[in-house]
């Protein structure tokens, strides 16, 4: 899981006065929809970013993604072990940080649910009996946070951004590490803002809502099939990458997407959709009946941030994987990490095995270049390779490098 910046700021607090920091990230899980809305806008009033939950069915993709610093669950007589349920989906997902509980119940109820999430290795704290006063919520979340909030003005709603057409992307490359050959991209969202500039991904996804996250990735598969249409017409097989989660794959009319925008040459090496690996195990049923149609409209599926779950060998085995990229966090400093270096090489053997490429993510030093090199790693992309560009800097570089097909 990538750590999370609020922690980060969190440790650097000194005794007396707190220091600054970024508005934190909450979620809520409350079916009642009026309760919901009231308790998000409250804490929206009071420059705290909220996402809500009505149920633990995405909750934990969205951890995984956005990795808020406080979990609020709405303990509800009515369904209690829905409650249940989300904390079996945090502790699934390793989430870090704090769950607080709230509930219209006894207080002795709440301390046993409370009693269940701890069983769950959460860091839960003391539970809420309704009705809710939002001044002891702010100064949990402070207490938690350990810093005084305030707005950061770099940071804009990734709604406002889709709404006002500022999403753009840069392309990362993808390098074939035998022949230093580039083989694909992928497309990276960014948001351009009039008076900020452009924008990375921490300044604008974090609390970003589902609708808007689904709209994104609408918007970045049209940009890859797109822009491969165009390295296509240029007479290049580039492929695209698109990260994606699976719910927002299975979402998406993909196929038809694909038929309005592709090239009509029959050599078009289509694109391919990276999902994370924790999502492609649990919904691998899902994604295996939707793959027919993707694989009829050339559309690849690869499992990203691999490593860094416990993944099933055996999911393997139920459709086919255009590549396996290994996670950064193992990537980085294999060459002088041998635990790391073992791990790789495993995945690598792996994929293999399966018929895909191994692609390393994060290259950052000609020492691990070389150490993955040696583990017959297939491909690999990070700075030391190339780092994110517009499209104008990609039509550069493709004039002046032997470009490969995918």
């Amino acid at each position: 899981m990538v750590s999370n910046p609020h922690k980060a700021v969190a440790a650097e607090v000194t005794p007396g006065r707190p220091k600054a920091g970024p508005p934190p990230l909450c979620f809520v899980v409350e079916e009642d929809f009026v309760f919901r809305q009231g308790f998000a806008k409250e804490l929206r009033r009071q420059n705290i970013d909220v996402v809500e939950f009505s149920n633990s069915s995405r909750l934990m993709d969205m951890v995984e993604e956005q990795n808020p610093d406080i979990v609020f669950i709405n303990l509800n007589s009515a369904a209690p072990y829905e409650c249940v349920r989300t904390f079996l989906a945090l502790k699934e997902c390793s989430y870090s940080g704090a769950v607080q509980l709230f509930g219209h119940c006894e207080q002795k109820i709440l301390d046993g649910f409370n009693g269940a999430g701890a069983a769950c290795s959460l860091a839960m704290l003391p539970p809420i009996v309704k009705p809710i006063k939002f001044s002891a919520v702010h100064r949990i979340i402070q207490d938690q946070c350990r810093y005084e909030i305030v707005a950061v003005p770099g940071r804009v709603s990734l709604k406002d951004a889709v709404e006002k057409d500022q999403i753009r992307f840069l392309y990362q490359p993808k390098f074939d590490l035998k022949t230093r050959t580039m083989i694909g991209v992928e497309a990276v969202a960014r948001v351009a803002h009039p008076e900020l500039g452009l924008l990375a991904p921490d300044q604008f996804l974090k609390g970003a809502d589902e609708e808007s996250l689904v709209k994104l990735s609408r918007i970045a598969l049209v940009n890859g099939i797109k822009a491969s249409a165009r390295f296509q017409e240029a007479g290049i097989a580039l492929q695209v990458a698109v990260n994606m989660s699976v719910d927002v794959l299975l979402q998406l009319p993909i196929a038809d997407l694909v038929l309005m925008h592709r090239p009509e040459r029959s050599d078009w090496p289509g694109v391919i959709l990276e999902a994370p690996e924790r999502q492609v195990a649990s919904k691998i049923r899902s994604l295996k009946a939707r793959f027919p149609g993707l694989q009829q409209s050339k559309v690849a599926i690869a499992i990203d941030n691999f490593g860094r779950g416990s993944f099933c060998l055996a999911t393997m085995n139920e459709m086919p994987f255009a590549e396996i990229k290994i996670d950064r966090t193992l990537v980085e400093g294999c060459a002088g990490n041998a635990a790391h270096a073992n791990i790789c090489k495993t995945i690598v053997q792996m994929a293999h095995n399966f018929g895909s490429r191994a692609v390393a993510v994060g290259i950052s030093t000609e020492a691990d270049l070389k150490a993955l090199l040696a583990l017959d790693c297939d491909c690999g992309q990070g700075f030391l390779l190339g780092k994110p560009i517009s499209m104008r800097e990609l039509d550069s570089w493709i004039s002046k490098f032997n470009v490969q097909s995918a």
